[in-house]
């Protein structure tokens, strides 16, 4: 799994090959585009172009490709041999070349090896068309040699490529040879590919699986080209992902600051609630504070006139009257919640008992004379036994 997510960073999910060939004096550049999803490899696009900026039109930004050079540019030859040091395999092949001047590229098969090679002065500006066009070549590969990627893949004795043949013998590639093109249809691993698409498709597949087997002498500009891809790749991954996660930040940033900042507008008005309620708290305290001050001041008075009354009322009493009740004011209605109190004002109510009806009788006429007192109200007598008698009175007072 971390290989795969490693590799997705490197190189991206889509890989493409490009071979340049001639058909009839024309030249084509035959594109093969694989995407890789999960486990699979599937053909995105496959298109003949004639030129580099035809083909840029067809990839996206930065796409890597493995390029074929299968033109007369590139020399071949096949030599029977059991040296396996590439340089003396070349050197026997070509005796007399310069190979300061050309790249090379030998296919080994059994002892018989395939060495292409093409001039560099021809290669360097095709390279340098390409990252122009804002495509980034990985690896070169010359002429078929690049059929060893997927000759296991396809089940046939022998390839038809864009130009020539390759006859396979016992798992080994035997011969390839220049041949006229014949229309052939491929099965490789259930994508079905034309013979003009093989070594594009070839080299897609090799820049997946890595499968190379061929010895080169530009091991090194390999490894430039490649460093230089994975440069730019990362630098545009980088931007890609940074400009997410920017945007992740400013989302989680908004997010967090739209939620505290409800929050901020929610304690504000809880804040407006409970400076209103304080007010009106502060204005009821006031109002009651104001209210129990009279209570108090009534209270206070009601005291100290209470005070007077009684002290008058039972100095004036005689010894023959016994006083149950002394109330002032006293209450009209009962007391219920939400109801205002009323009271009976500037008046006394007195109960009790009598043994002698004269003495209450002088009793009676002695208040009314009292300069404070404006009349007396008999409300009740009667006899309870032969020598005592209920009483209930009302005192009204004047109304000062």
């Amino acid at each position: 799994m971390l290989n795969r997510i490693l590799n997705y960073f490197e190189y991206g999910n889509h890989f493409c090959g490009i071979e340049h060939y001639s058909n009839n004096g024309r030249d084509i550049l035959q594109l093969c585009l694989l995407k890789q999803s999960k486990n699979e490899l599937n053909i995105e696009l496959a298109a003949k172009v004639e030129t580099i900026e035809q083909a840029s039109k067809k990839l996206s930004k930065n796409q890597h490709v493995v390029l074929i050079i299968n033109t007369d540019k590139v020399l071949s030859k096949t030599i029977e041999s059991e040296q396996n040091d590439a340089l003396k395999i070349v050197y026997k092949a070509f005796p007399n070349i310069n190979l300061d001047d050309f790249y090379f590229e030998v296919l080994t098969e059994n002892n018989t090896h395939f060495i292409s090679l093409c001039r560099i002065d021809y290669i360097e500006p095709i390279l340098k068309k390409y990252t122009e066009q804002n495509i980034h070549i990985i690896d070169i590969s010359f002429g078929n040699t690049i059929i060893s990627s997927v000759k296991s893949f396809i089940d046939s004795s022998t390839i038809h490529t864009s130009n020539a043949i390759t006859i396979i013998k016992d798992s080994y590639i035997v011969q390839i040879k220049k041949h006229e093109v014949e229309h052939n249809i491929y099965n490789i691993n259930g994508l079905t590919l034309p013979n003009d698409q093989i070594l594009s498709f070839s080299a897609a597949l090799q820049s997946v699986l890595n499968n190379s087997v061929t010895k080169t002498n530009f091991a090194e500009k390999k490894t430039s080209l490649t460093k230089n891809f994975k440069h730019v790749h990362f630098f545009s991954q980088f931007l890609k992902f940074g400009g997410l996660f920017v945007l992740v930040l400013l989302l989680a940033n908004f997010f967090f600051f739209n939620h505290y900042f409800n929050k901020v507008n929610d304690l504000k008005q809880v804040s407006k609630i409970n400076q209103s309620t304080k007010a009106q708290i502060l204005k009821l305290d006031e109002i009651v504070s104001k209210k129990q001050k009279k209570v108090d001041d009534l209270l206070k008075s009601n005291g100290s006139k209470s005070s007077f009354y009684s002290d008058r009322i039972m100095q004036s009493l005689p010894q023959s009257i016994l006083l149950s009740e002394f109330n002032y004011q006293p209450l009209l209605k009962r007391i219920k919640a939400d109801k205002t109190i009323e009271l009976e004002q500037n008046s006394i109510s007195v109960s009790g008992v009598s043994s002698d009806s004269d003495a209450f009788s002088n009793w009676i006429a002695l208040l009314e004379q009292d300069y404070w007192i404006d009349k007396v109200e008999i409300i009740d007598y009667g006899t309870t036994s032969s020598y005592l008698s209920d009483f209930s009175i009302k005192i009204v007072l004047i109304n000062e």
